[in-house]
């Protein structure tokens, strides 16, 4: 059975793009127990949905998640020549794409990871990273298709950190932001199609993340005007506070599965959307 525990929610924020830090003297409550209410955002990070996945594994003790299957199934390469949009449109897409190469990882499948390295470098280019920035690319290939697929998750994880470090800068934070958006959108894409297929009360606990959507939601609420106004980040802004919803149940409690049906439909409507956009 799947330990639900409050310290559980801090981690799969960390991990998965959104550090929580409880306020106040850190010596002192090292060892309280986690309070929601003392939670404070500690910053955007990189879109990782890998600690979900390992969750599933684990939770998972009967069934073999086929994740090379989900991943051929769900992340598709993209007509990259086609986005033209610097400002919403092409960072959502790249956040999508590394959510991507994650799951890739995940399913040790260097085929497909080589295809979705290679998006996340014309994407990432288009957003001004130098090819020097992104010189790890290289690297996450050969290493996948040696299959040397321990060096592959740390040559990404590298890779990755080179091009958020660009896209966090101060005159890219919107761009940053979206990045992080699309790739959360996408990792619990992956998540909810296994826990529907797999459905329990326990596994849908991994899809409960309150406090990090919640961030997500007032990220955006902080975007410029121009950006938050575009018919796509509407869309975006609407989903994420239909999911803030969905995720947000007790700690001991859980998401239904019509619910977990709700979050695979908003998410894979946006996804769709992001990999689809080009003007």
């Amino acid at each position: 059975m799947l330990k639900k525990t409050s310290c559980k929610v801090a981690v799969y924020a960390f991990l998965a793009g959104v550090s929580l830090a409880p306020l106040g003297n850190a010596a002192s409550e090292e060892k309280a127990p986690f309070d929601r209410a003392k939670a404070g955002d500690g910053g955007l990070g990189m879109p990782t949905p890998y600690d979900k996945f390992l969750a599933l594994d684990q939770a998972l003790t009967k069934t073999k998640v086929d994740w090379s299957k989900l991943s051929r199934a769900m992340g598709k390469p993209l007509d990259t020549d086609a986005f033209k949009d610097a400002e919403v449109s092409i960072p959502l897409a790249l956040g999508v794409r590394i959510a991507d190469g994650v799951m890739t990882v995940k399913a040790k499948d260097a085929e497909l990871l080589n295809k979705c390295a290679s998006d996340i470098e014309k994407l990432a280019k288009k957003l001004g990273v130098t090819d020097g920035e992104m010189s790890r690319g290289r690297a996450v290939r050969a290493a996948a298709n040696k299959g040397d697929w321990l060096k592959v998750f740390m040559e990404l994880g590298f890779f990755q950190q080179d091009i958020m470090k660009k896209l966090t800068e101060e005159k890219n934070a919107s761009k940053g932001t979206l990045v992080v958006i699309g790739g959360w959108i996408q990792g619990a894409r992956y998540t909810a199609a296994v826990v529907e297929e797999n459905y329990s009360a326990d596994v849908s606990n991994i899809l409960r993340e309150p406090l990090l959507v919640k961030s997500l939601v007032e990220k955006s609420a902080t975007l410029p005007a121009s950006v938050k106004s575009s018919a796509q980040m509407v869309k975006v802004t609407e989903s994420l506070s239909k999911l803030s919803k969905l995720v947000d149940v007790p700690t001991d409690g859980s998401i239904s599965k019509e619910d977990v049906q709700k979050i695979s439909a908003i998410t894979t409507e946006v996804v769709s959307a992001a990999s689809r956009a080009a003007n």
